[in-house]
């Protein structure tokens, strides 16, 4: 018992850390130079997210960062020794909040029944993306999936995403075994991401979200409408 009560915790997503700075260095103002280093960081990434949703990824420089942070190019190599740096930490940053927007909305749903928990679940998913759809292309399309860096951080999304499926279906008491479940997640988790696009696209998105949340009813074993 005390092994699957082990199961049933939804998967905790990555901190976001902030680093501290590697150097201490005289306040600024009223500002520790720690606090103001982070506030550097956050500056940095939320300008190349806005650039990012601007001009696209090619089209973002670190000069264009820096000029809409409003800060200086050394301060850039502070904190990301390249572009690519600054925008895999942006890619890791949207991609735990958005598996955080998942686990909660598994959370408030898990008590309504299957068919309204993954349709809930995959609301949440999708529409954390459709928050920032030009962002989220950015980032799924053009943000250089050769990198060893952002394949590792794709994998390891798929991976706590098909955790909180998994989680869900023990939680909603499928019957089947915990290899089936993780087999059926994956799968299920797969199809998902590869729709993802064409689902935010759809004319009706919910029809289109109930169907796959009657197909992850059917795969789990449960009764849906």
């Amino acid at each position: 018992m005390a092994e699957r009560q082990t199961d049933l915790r939804w998967p905790v997503p990555p901190e976001l850390d902030e680093p501290a700075p590697p150097n201490e260095r005289r306040a600024w103002g009223k500002l520790p130079h720690d606090e103001r280093y982070r506030r550097q960081r956050r500056d940095l990434i939320r300008a190349a997210a806005r650039l990012a949703t601007r001009d696209g990824y090619s089209g973002s420089r670190v000069a264009d960062i820096v000029a809409e942070a409003g800060l200086s190019k050394s301060t850039f190599y502070e904190h990301f020794t390249s572009k690519d740096d600054c925008f895999i930490e942006l890619h890791r940053r949207t991609s735990s909040a958005m598996l955080r927007a998942g686990i909660a909305a598994a959370e408030r749903a898990v008590d309504r029944g299957p068919f309204e928990a993954i349709v809930e679940v995959i609301r949440a998913l999708l529409g954390y993306v459709d928050r920032d759809p030009r962002l989220a292309a950015v980032l799924r399309t053009e943000l250089g999936g050769s990198q060893p860096a952002v394949q590792r951080q794709r994998q390891r999304n798929q991976e706590y995403i098909v955790e909180l499926f998994a989680t869900l279906a023990r939680r909603l008491g499928s019957s089947l075994d915990d290899s089936e479940i993780e087999l059926t997640s994956r799968v299920l988790v797969a199809g998902v991401t590869s729709v993802l696009g064409q689902l935010g696209r759809a004319r009706d998105v919910d029809v289109a979200i109930a169907a796959v949340a009657r197909i992850g009813c059917r795969a789990w074993g449960f009764d849906h409408p």
